[in-house]
């Protein structure tokens, strides 16, 4: 008899356990229809280098949340590897996750290549994928010039005037056409080739020494200028100083 009454009570709470299943079913799929409308509006990120092999970043994961109220998830991924997940908190606005060092930002210094972003509502389920667009140093070659410099500063017509500068780079590695201008015109061109790697203390590029015979007399203007065909960001003309030139 006792276990006759046992199986009674637990027959009769079965229902009281469905109904609160069906309750949380019915929350659930209110709030993932709630959160359909969330949406990527901006993924990027600029990744740029540091003294001593470090990186530094720049740039946000942002969006829209519609009518969704609740705590989702950001994810980074890298060839479909997740390599980093955030909390991303809504309050029916807006939302945006910065890259950074802090708990609720990116820490994740993202590498040159395809990258995604993915947003994962509170059932998991993937509610927005947009690409993450990394601007990447090593993507571009980016090339300064280093310590220009020239003597004498007063010559004769005829006499020569030397001129010196070093490349230093901060980009990817990269062919370039080096020159010496002379009153805004280049008057000779040398081909070079540097790594891809930033600079930090000095010019790791070649050196290079050019040396130009003025005719006239006068005020001359010198500038070294450098110049890369696949990159806007590849010049660099820097001024160096005026010849005095005497009869």
């Amino acid at each position: 008899m006792k276990r006759r009454a046992f199986i009674t009570a637990f027959a009769g709470s079965a229902p009281l356990l469905s109904a609160g299943c069906l309750s949380n079913t019915s929350s659930n799929s209110s709030q993932s229809q709630a959160c359909d409308a969330v949406e990527i509006t901006r993924a990027s990120v600029s990744v740029e280098p540091l003294c001593g092999g470090a990186t530094t970043r720049t740039g946000s994961v942002e969006g829209q949340a519609g009518d969704c109220n609740t705590e989702l998830l950001l994810e980074i991924v890298d060839e479909d590897e997740i390599i980093e997940e955030v909390t991303v908190e809504t309050n029916k606005g807006g939302w945006s996750v910065g890259f950074g060092e802090g708990p609720e930002q990116v820490r994740t210094v993202p590498s040159q290549g395809d990258k995604r972003v993915r947003i994962r509502g509170p059932g998991e389920e993937i509610l927005a994928s947009e690409q993450l667009t990394v601007s990447h140093y090593l993507d571009s070659p980016n090339l300064a010039i280093w310590g220009p410099e020239f003597e004498p500063e007063t010559v004769s017509v005829g006499e020569d005037v030397t001129v010196e500068f070093s490349i230093a780079t901060y980009g990817a590695e990269t062919s370039f056409t080096a020159a010496l201008l002379v009153n805004g015109e280049a008057v000779e061109t040398r081909n070079g080739v540097v790594d891809g790697r930033p600079d930090c203390q000095h010019a790791s590029g070649p050196e290079y020494e050019f040396s130009y015979t003025f005719e006239e007399p006068g005020e001359h203007e010198l500038a070294s200028r450098i110049t890369v065909d696949s990159s806007s960001k590849g010049g660099d003309t820097n001024s160096i100083g005026t010849v005095t030139v005497t009869q």
